[in-house]
């Protein structure tokens, strides 16, 4: 057997037997019952064009208080990924059927949105 053949089945071995992994920047997190829940958006993204939208560029509801950019890791940094935070308010365990999420409605009708989907 060729010394290339006896390493990699020494590496698939090895990776059999974790039971684990550990992705960089993401950290488990318990959560107890009717603890908050934050729901963040990243981005928007269109088949049209490779170029991300922000995600409050389009007339989402926007959270109570200010707006609040944030990036957990590096590799979110380099791709340009800009967290924000939403209006969504969630609770571990509580079911909800349905909740008002903001009073404005939205003023923006279908040939403006194309507009904003199909501009180059």
């Amino acid at each position: 057997m060729s010394p290339l053949a006896v390493a990699l089945l020494a590496v698939v071995a090895l990776a059999s037997s974790a039971g684990a992994f550990y992705v960089p920047g993401v950290a488990p997190k318990d959560f107890d019952k009717g603890s908050p829940i934050e729901v963040r958006a990243i981005k928007m993204t269109s088949t049209h064009t490779q170029l991300p939208y922000d995600y409050y560029s389009l007339p989402f509801c926007r959270p109570e208080g200010k707006v609040e950019y944030k990036s957990q890791n590096l590799g979110e940094i380099l791709r340009g990924d800009r967290i924000v935070n939403t209006a969504y308010q969630m609770r571990m365990a509580e079911d909800v059927k349905c909740a008002l999420l903001c009073k404005d409605p939205l003023s923006w009708d279908a040939k403006q949105s194309g507009e904003v989907y199909y501009r180059y």
